[in-house]
């Protein structure tokens, strides 16, 4: 604010002509941190007034190094070079500084110094010739000149607003012959155009512009047709405008859906819950949701992530009855059987009644010995053969055996591992891995319990091995390991779920 206030003091001094105080207040100006390069050459042009040009140039030079397209400080030079009757060295500065920042009170100065340093003016730039050209196009601007009227074609058809027509004879649009369209207005861009609302397939409106030669008017006799056709594409319209408003709802269900999704998952990572990939992500599902074993079956021989997708769209449309039934479908469909509607093998079939067949009345018994009569069943018998019956209804399909073979040592953890066996832990779980993606669950269990074995044997190596154990029909090899692996990270959820599985598979509900 104090530079801006000696500046405006400077300017005041200079131009009652004061030079000499305006100087000064320039020299103050510069010396308390105010040296811009307009300041500078507005210094060297009260230093010119005053009859001191080197001290002028001097200025322009330092204004010059820190703008290097400052016009004024050129100009200013240049001038000053003029008063040396340095022709050459004014002609450059002022030149420069008319490209820059073109200025009417150097144009007559530019021509004397230009005459003088002996250069032709019709081989210099018509940069310089600037003034004079803008003076030329403003006096063209300016000139007045009269206005023809442009008198527009009538269009070769004549339509009325709203009228029923019929398009035809499109080459570059052949598709729309033969559309129905009602007219709008007459086209601005081109008086011999229509704009036309054109009905298209499954209720769809779009304006074009069309020429009036390819525009045939309805006629009178078919007034009811149209208006048969138009009934039509209103229902077409009705009807696709409510399915595209289902599926928005059902883009919106699905985006808040997987939206809270996760955001439940990112909570339960903060909590410390570990990461479920998709497999484990389907059963969690599954548990939670009353299906029959068909239905689980079924989803079960889906991949994870489509699977995944049908239970989605089943909390989305809020399905609660017959649930199962909708996922067969659903799941049938994915599969390419739809119209299967067979009973899986594996599920019990109807035990048909036992019926004893009653001697007929009419006709007397043959004389044949008595049979052996058949022992009678017991109540106890009787109740216990019912209840097995009743529980053929409920029964588990995916129930396996206990194993005969010797379960796995749980290993150790290595607290200062080599780098020698930090190197075999790295290529032994990468080999695990390689078989595990080819499909080789045995090659892959053997490298892990190297790795387990060798010192490795932390709680997510057992939980791993457990998983892959289970995959191989052990329930109780795998329940040893996720045990062993609870007891090293008592809050490891995945050893609990591959655990909980096992235990499922055993029947130990």
């Amino acid at each position: 604010r104090v530079l801006a206030k000696v500046k405006a003091k400077a300017s005041e001094l200079l131009a009652e002509g004061l030079a000499e105080k305006a100087l000064e207040k320039y020299s103050e100006l510069i010396k308390t941190g105010g040296a811009t390069a307009l300041i500078m050459a507005a210094r060297a042009e009260v230093l010119l007034k005053l009859g001191r040009p080197c001290a002028a140039i001097r200025d322009c030079c330092a204004a010059l190094q820190m703008n290097a397209d400052c016009g004024k400080a050129y100009h200013v030079r240049g001038a000053a070079h003029h008063q040396l009757q340095h022709w050459k060295k004014a002609y450059r500065d002022l030149s420069q500084g008319q490209r820059l920042d073109f200025q009417e009170g150097y144009a007559a100065m530019h021509a004397l110094v230009t005459k003088k340093a002996g250069v032709d003016k019709e081989k210099t730039s018509p940069r310089h010739d600037r003034h004079d050209r803008a003076k030329i196009a403003e006096k063209v601007l300016h000139v007045e000149s009269p206005v023809e009227e442009v008198k527009l074609k009538p269009p070769s058809k004549e339509f009325k607003i709203g009228q029923a027509v019929r398009l035809g004879g499109l080459l570059k649009a052949p598709h729309l012959n033969g559309k129905r369209g009602l007219v709008q207005r007459l086209s601005t861009q081109d008086n011999d155009r229509w704009e036309v609302e054109i009905r298209l397939d499954r209720g769809v409106l779009e304006v074009k512009s069309i020429r009036s030669e390819n525009i045939i008017a309805v006629p009178r006799n078919q007034a009811a047709e149209w208006q048969l056709e138009e009934a039509r594409f209103t229902q077409e319209r009705q009807k696709r405008e409510k399915e595209d408003k289902l599926w928005n709802e059902e883009q919106e269900k699905s985006k808040k859906f997987n939206t809270f999704r996760n955001v439940c998952e990112k909570t339960l990572n903060a909590q410390g819950f570990p990461i479920m990939d998709s497999s484990e992500k389907l059963e969690a599902e599954m548990s939670c949701l009353p299906l029959d074993h068909e239905a689980l079956a079924l989803l079960r021989r889906l991949r994870p992530q489509e699977a995944l997708q049908v239970l989605q769209q089943v909390s989305i449309q809020g399905i609660n009855n017959n649930m199962s039934s909708y996922i067969k479908i659903k799941v049938r469909s994915k599969l390419g059987d739809p119209d299967n509607t067979d009973e899986d093998p594996k599920m019990p079939q109807p035990v048909p009644a036992k019926t004893e067949p009653r001697p007929s009345a009419a006709t007397p018994a043959p004389a044949t010995p008595e049979p052996t009569p058949e022992p009678v069943k017991r109540p106890a018998e009787e109740a216990l053969e019912e209840a097995n019956e009743d529980d053929s209804e409920d029964e588990d399909f995916d129930l396996l055996p206990e194993e005969k073979e010797p379960t796995l040592g749980s290993g150790f953890i290595e607290e200062e591992p080599t780098e020698k066996q930090l190197e075999a832990f790295g290529r032994w779980k990468q080999e695990a891995q390689d078989s595990l993606e080819a499909g080789d669950v045995k090659t892959s269990l053997e490298r892990l319990t190297e790795v387990i074995e060798g010192g490795g044997g932390s709680a997510l190596m057992l939980t791993k091995r457990g998983e892959l154990l289970l995959k191989e029909r052990r329930p109780l090899a795998a329940i040893q390991d996720c045990s062993a692996a609870l007891q090293l990270n008592p809050d490891l959820g995945k050893a609990y779920r591959v655990r909980g599985i096992a235990h499922r598979k055993l029947g130990k509900y």
